[in-house]
């Protein structure tokens, strides 16, 4: 073996270790500047959440309800729901927390989608509430008061139906699968890169954008009352 090549090896190996170290340090603070989700705000929940991305889902895809809709906890509680005008926002790298990066609403608009999940949780007194999110662990979720009586999308989150996201005004709610369908397919929203994945998520569990003015937060307001209707109904049949 030439002497010198013991020497390079060791070199590339350095250098590459260094680029590694500069790309982590950097996607790490990347990460934390999202804000706090369902996992720790450190290192282990950026470890934690990059292992997710291996194993992150096409967001976008509808193949995985077909097999769900028209069975029986399938209870599609959508219209006909317009098309959201323009792109996608643009949606950040981690799975975990998951948020968008551009589209944010300001600050009126995001008082009144407050105030839109206030409204719908006192019209659905009987039937939700809110409590702490079981999957973002820091902020309230709209919840059902008695999830041990519902179907299994109901058992899995311990009743989480919905909830905002503090930071960038985006949502996470549950619907069945033919309502996420189209959602998905109508431009509102994409499925959780871990839906489905993880044990406790539903494969429905989808993340919602943030309205941009009054039309698109009466379509919001359509989708939470879907998302309650689909997380309060009682099990089918044949669940």
């Amino acid at each position: 073996m030439h002497p010198s090549r013991p020497h390079t090896a060791t070199a590339l190996l350095t250098a590459a270790t260094a680029a590694a170290g500069v790309w982590a340090w950097r996607d790490y603070r990347a990460w934390k500047s999202l804000g706090k989700g369902g996992l720790p705000h450190n290192a282990k929940g950026w470890l934690i959440t990059t292992c997710f991305r291996l194993r992150a889902g096409d967001p976008l895809t509808t193949d995985v309800y077909h097999r769900a809709i028209g069975l029986p906890d399938d209870r599609p509680a959508l219209g006909n729901l317009p098309h959201r005008n323009g792109p996608r926002p643009a949606i950040a790298p981690w799975p975990v927390p998951h948020r968008q990066t551009d589209q944010f609403p300001g600050t009126g608009m995001r008082q009144k989608l407050n105030d839109l999940f206030d409204a719908t949780v006192d019209a659905h007194a009987e039937t939700v509430q809110y409590k702490l999110s079981f999957y973002e662990t820091h902020n309230p979720a709209v919840t059902l008061l008695d999830p041990d009586e519902g179907h299994a999308h109901a058992r899995l989150g311990e009743g989480e139906v919905a909830h905002i996201h503090p930071d960038d005004g985006s949502m996470h709610m549950i619907f069945s699968p033919s309502d996420a369908k189209t959602v998905i397919e109508e431009g509102w929203g994409e499925r959780h890169p871990m839906a489905g994945v993880l044990p406790n998520l539903p494969d429905t569990y989808l993340f919602v954008y943030p309205p941009r003015d009054e039309a698109e937060l009466a379509v919001v307001k359509e989708l939470l009352h879907a998302s309650i209707a689909h997380m309060s109904a009682r099990p089918g049949p044949c669940a």
